[in-house]
């Protein structure tokens, strides 16, 4: 194991310029052997690769039921019975399939659309509140807004929303140092889910009005004690999946689609002409700085044979999105920004979201709230600039995900 590379979550250059790290391991072709935070993986950096280990049934998510033993003694790796991490992102079918569809109906394209007006009157709340001068749009902005709406959209007490949003960080940032805290931090959520659970059955014929048919949670607790197609660890778990899934990628979708506007005058300018560019350009920010680094690892349910190389029934596989949304193979000039890529399907959709079974259900509420974001802010302080050379800045520690710690700005005078 020791003359394979390796990457770490702890290396802050890993977590500052994965694509530098990545360049080297990805002349190995695109499926390679490496040491992924001390667990031997296959890691997937192709394209058609990546799209094959996130669809196919010879592939399982269930680390419970279909790891090797070596990812079982590895915390981060899905093989043990984590509590609320055990969600239907963690299932196979048709377990998977039968949650799936039922929240998959909160998050139809008529209802995320109907959502337009009250996040864009979230948004204008937060930029209106923003000191004079500087801000640091992070702390300010990109976190707060997507907690805020998903929040909302579950009923939470906003009284508990900042210490949700310390358990969660906690949770998914976890690492094999801070097991116990993850732990605590996840019993904390649990509970705090329960209890909100158990305040929606007391209220059951008074939904909360945001979407005009209920909350996220009522259907959720309609389907547990109607049909009993839900249990109660399946509901809590669904919730902090909802809660975790709508904060961390949305945040980051944000902060560096800021960061590579506010990183090139060319692009800056090309959207603030235009906003009609914002939805090309989000999807090249997804593309090309993902806000997700790596997924969970799937499991091969039998040998099998993959770019070139022999997995093995029971070894991790490890789908590597900052290097698939690079693939060489698949994309021209794959550094190169360039919105409206694949328009004459020359090259493919990205993968940022997932592909298959998992395909991320949040994708559309996720492109509201940046198209919403990036919009609104641009709109309301046309002179923003960075307060701080892009190269100086610092990105936090996680494994699953890519974003900044702070994004410091200087507003300039807003619009009149």
């Amino acid at each position: 194991m020791s003359d394979l590379p390796v990457l770490n979550t702890s290396d802050p250059e890993y977590a500052r310029d994965p694509y530098a790290l990545l360049a080297p391991i990805t002349e190995g072709g695109p499926v390679i052997r490496a040491v992924v935070d001390g667990l031997a993986v296959w890691l997937v950096t192709g394209y058609d690769e990546a799209v094959f280990v996130l669809s196919s049934p010879q592939m399982s998510i269930d680390g419970i039921k279909n790891s090797g033993p070596e990812a079982r003694e590895v915390f981060w790796a899905g093989a043990a019975d984590r509590g609320l991490q055990s969600h239907m992102g963690r299932m196979d079918p048709p377990d998977h399939t039968r949650l799936r569809g039922l929240v998959q109906q909160t998050f139809t394209p008529r209802r995320v659309a109907a959502l337009e007006p009250w996040i864009r009157g979230i948004t204008r709340e937060l930029i209106a509140a923003f000191p004079s001068g500087e801000v640091d749009l992070m702390a300010a902005f990109a976190m707060p807004l997507p907690i805020t709406v998903i929040a909302e959209l579950l009923g939470i007490d906003p009284a508990e929303r900042h210490d949700f949003r310390h358990w969660a960080d906690t949770t998914l940032q976890a690492d094999e140092q801070h097991v116990e805290t993850a732990a605590d931090a996840g019993r904390k959520i649990s509970e705090m889910l329960a209890g909100l659970v158990a305040q929606r059955r007391a209220v059951a014929d008074v939904p909360l009005d945001i979407t005009h048919e209920g909350t996220l949670i009522d259907g959720l607790i309609r389907a547990h004690d109607e049909g009993d197609a839900l249990n109660e660890r399946e509901l809590i778990s669904v919730l902090f999946l909802l809660l975790g899934a709508g904060y961390e990628t949305t945040a980051n979708l944000i902060g560096n689609g800021m960061l590579m506007l506010l990183s090139d005058p060319e692009r800056l300018a090309a959207v603030q002409k235009d906003p009609a560019l914002l939805p090309v350009a989000i999807e090249e920010f997804l593309r090309l700085n993902p806000p997700v680094k790596v997924v969970f690892p799937r499991y091969a349910l039998a040998d099998a044979e993959l770019g070139g190389v022999l997995i093995r029934a029971g070894e991790p596989v490890v789908v590597h999105f900052s290097a698939v949304s690079r693939d060489e193979r698949r994309y021209n000039d794959p550094a190169v920004y360039r919105p409206g890529r694949g328009a004459d399907r020359s090259e493919p959709s990205h993968l940022t979201f997932g592909y298959g079974l998992h395909h991320c259900l949040g994708a559309p509420l996720a492109r509201l709230e940046a198209r919403i974001a990036f919009g609104e802010l641009l709109g309301a302080y046309p002179n923003l600039e960075l307060a701080a050379p892009a190269e100086s800045l610092t990105w936090r520690h996680s494994r699953l995900f890519r974003g900044l710690s702070t994004l410091p700005v200087r507003l300039g005078d807003p619009a009149t």
